[in-house]
C-alpha cells in the first residue's frame, strides 16, 4: 500500500509578499491540496542542488542545508509573518496563535522542556502501557475496516485519558478539538484558522475545569497550560503514524511478522518510518538577518520552507525508498534539530514501537483493502483513511494443554 505521489499545480498563486520568482528556478505549489512533498519535483531539485521557489518562500531539499537552518539562532519562528503569509491579519486570532509552543522563543522551550521530562518519564508514557492500552483497543477488528476510526482513535483516547487521569468518555469529549489543534501548524486557509481558534478555545476550557480539579494555583497556571498543550498537540501526530505504519508496513509482510517479538525490529521499523515519511513534512522559519542561499540573499523578515522529508531522503545512499531494517547513516530531521527540537521525540518513538509489537502479535499482515486517502499537504500530514483487512492470529494454544 504505497503512497501515491502527487504532482501538485504547476500554476503560481498569488503571494502576499511580493516574491520575485525566476523562469530558471521551478515553482512548487505547496498549498494546492494534491501536492505532497515527496513530489518528483522537489526530488529532482534535491539531487541537482536547486532552490525551487514557493508563493510562501524558497523550499530547502538538502539535508546538510535543512539541518545547519533549523540549528541556525537567527532563523526563527514568527507566528505574526506566517499569518501574513496566510493573508490572515486579525490580531485576535494572532494572540492565541503567536502564544502556542511551537512559536516559543528557543529558550522558552528548552525551560519547557525541563518542566515536561517528568510527564515524558512518568508511567503515562511508558510503552507497557501504551501496549496494554493498544491490546484492550484491538479487542473488536476482524475483518475489513478503517483503520484510524477502529483502531487508533481507540487508542490515542485510552493513552490520552490515562495520561491526563480522566475517563475514556470524558477524554471524548474533546478528541476531535485535540485533533484540530494539528490545524495550527498548517499555512492556513481562513476556514481552517477558524476550526483551529474553536479547537483550542474548547481545549483550553477542558484544561481549565481540569487546572482547578488538581489545585493549580493562579501563578502555576501558564506553565502547567502550556505544558500539557504541549502534550494534546502531539497526539495527532502520533495517531497519525499509526496509521502511516499500517499502511506502509502491509508491503512489507517479513518485519510486520518480526516486529511481533522483537522490540529491535519494532523501533527499527518505526523509526524508518519517521525518517521517510514525517508528519511534519515541512518547518517554516523567518530570516532576522540577511540570508544568502545558492543564487539569491534573503532580505530580514523572509520565509524559507525547511523541507524534512527530502532532507532525510537526502540522508541516505538510497533515502527515497522505505527500509524497515535500516541502519541510519545520519539522524533524520522529523523532530526538528538544536534548542527546538520535539520534546516527546523519544517517548513517541519507543510509544509507536510498542504498539506496533501488539497488532503485529494480534494480527497477520494488513491487508489492503481500497486506497489510502491522504491529508493536505503542509502542517502535521498523514492518512484520513486506511482501509484494511485485519485477520487475527490463531490464539496460542493454553499453557499446560496437551495435544
Amino acid at each position: 500500500m504505497a503512497p501515491q505521489v502527487a504532482e501538485g499545480d504547476e500554476t503560481p498563486r498569488s503571494t502576499p509578499h511580493d516574491t520575485p520568482y525566476s523562469a530558471a528556478r521551478p515553482f512548487i505549489d505547496v498549498g494546492s491540496p494534491s501536492f505532497r512533498f515527496d513530489d518528483r519535483r522537489l526530488r529532482t531539485a534535491r539531487t541537482e542542488g536547486l532552490l525551487p521557489d514557493s508563493v510562501y518562500g524558497p523550499v530547502v531539499c538538502d539535508h546538510a542545508t535543512v539541518g545547519r537552518l533549523l540549528r541556525q539562532p537567527t532563523l526563527v519562528h514568527d507566528p505574526w509573518r506566517q499569518l501574513r503569509c496566510s493573508g490572515v491579519t486579525d490580531h485576535a486570532i494572532g494572540s492565541w496563535f503567536a502564544s502556542l509552543l511551537i512559536f516559543s522563543r528557543a529558550e522558552d522551550h528548552d525551560v519547557l522542556r525541563q518542566r515536561m521530562r517528568p510527564l515524558l518519564r512518568g508511567p503515562a508514557f511508558d510503552p507497557s502501557f501504551a501496549a496494554a492500552e493498544a491490546l484492550a483497543a484491538t479487542a473488536g477488528p476482524d475483518g475489513e475496516c478503517e483503520f484510524l476510526a477502529d483502531v487508533a482513535d481507540a487508542i490515542v483516547d485510552a493513552q490520552a485519558a490515562r495520561l491526563l487521569d480522566v475517563d475514556k468518555a470524558t477524554y471524548r469529549e474533546i478528541a476531535q478539538p485535540v485533533r484540530d489543534l494539528a490545524l495550527i501548524h498548517r499555512l492556513m486557509p481562513l476556514e481552517t484558522l477558524a476550526r483551529a481558534k474553536a479547537a483550542v478555545e474548547h481545549v483550553q476550557d477542558f484544561l481549565g475545569r481540569l487546572a482547578r480539579r488538581e489545585g493549580v494555583t493562579a501563578a502555576g497556571r501558564p506553565d502547567w497550560t502550556r505544558s500539557r498543550m504541549s502534550l494534546l498537540i502531539g497526539f495527532e501526530p502520533y495517531r497519525l503514524a499509526l496509521g502511516q505504519l499500517v499502511a506502509v508496513l502491509a508491503d512489507h509482510p517479513r518485519t510486520w511478522s518480526a516486529a511481533a517479538g522483537d522490540e529491535t525490529t519494532a523501533r527499527s521499523a518505526v523509526r524508518e518510518l519517521l525518517r521517510w515519511m514525517p508528519t511534519a513534512p515541512i518547518q517554516i522559519r523567518f530570516t532576522e538577518e540577511p540570508l544568502t542561499l545558492a543564487d539569491r540573499t534573503l532580505e530580514p523578515g523572509r520565509p524559507v520552507l525547511l523541507c524534512a522529508v527530502q532532507a532525510n531522503r537526502d540522508a541516505e545512499p538510497d533515502g527515497d525508498a522505505y527500509r524497515p531494517r535500516r541502519v541510519p547513516s545520519r539522524p533524520h530531521l522529523s523532530f526538528g534539530a538544536g534548542l527546538h527540537y520535539c520534546v516527546g521525540a523519544t517517548a513517541s518513538e519507543r510509544q509507536l514501537a510498542a504498539v506496533l509489537g501488539v497488532l503485529a502479535a494480534r494480527f497477520r499482515t494488513p491487508e489492503p483493502t481500497g486506497t489510502v486517502r491522504w491529508g493536505p499537504p503542509s502542517g502535521v500530514q498523514g492518512p484520513v483513511e486506511v482501509p484494511v483487512r485485519l485477520t487475527r492470529r490463531p490464539a496460542p494454544p493454553s499453557a499446560g494443554v496437551r495435544r
